[in-house]
């Protein structure tokens, strides 16, 4: 045996679970073996101190400090309309910004070639971007057409996505806010 398995003996002696024929093996393994006699000891010591050490109990308002600690639903409306008004200035921002852009180089935008080069590039790319669009649309049309049972497993899968969906909603306890229920209510 490998002092990894009397480590594991030990252990199972310090709980009790030890059979008696190996209560002996790992007896006489710790009689021939100084450096598992130590650690027997070592371990038999920290045992001793766990067993003397009272049970320690949660404080009696324990339960009630930690829920007054959790956020509230005023303060969870609060941050959620921070967070919206963040998301509205930084919509504002590049308005701002594109503002102080034409301002700064307005004379230069306004040069007959400068605004000529910048309309034929805008025209340009939006003629790439329309024909890698079409070339797109046109291959996943053929490829839809050769094989219809991608479309098929494409129904298949969002039939499972909505039904465990739902199957989630009632396990937590989250109302289902379909048309129907609402109207009944």
């Amino acid at each position: 045996m490998e002092h990894e398995e009397y480590t594991l003996m030990m252990m199972d002696a310090l709980d009790g679970e030890l059979a008696a024929e190996q209560r002996q093996l790992l007896e006489s393994h710790l009689r021939a073996c100084p450096p598992c006699e130590r650690e027997w000891q070592a371990l038999t010591a920290i045992d001793a101190l766990f067993r003397q050490t009272p049970m320690l109990a949660p404080a009696a308002d324990f339960a009630q400090r930690t829920l007054a600690r959790l956020p509230n639903r005023r303060y969870r409306a609060w941050l959620i309309g921070a967070i919206y008004a963040v998301l509205l200035f930084s919509g504002v921002l590049p308005l701002l910004f594109g503002t102080w852009a034409v301002r700064r180089y307005g004379a230069v935008i306004n040069e007959p070639g400068v605004l000529r080069s910048l309309l034929q590039s805008l025209a340009h790319t939006l003629e790439v971007i329309g024909t890698v669009v079409s070339a797109l649309f046109g291959a996943m049309g053929q490829f839809i057409s050769e094989n219809p049972i991608i479309f098929g497993w494409l129904f298949v899968m969002v039939g499972f996505v909505v039904v465990w969906s739902g199957v989630y909603r009632q396990l937590l306890g989250i109302p289902n806010l379909s048309p129907a229920r609402s109207v009944s209510r």
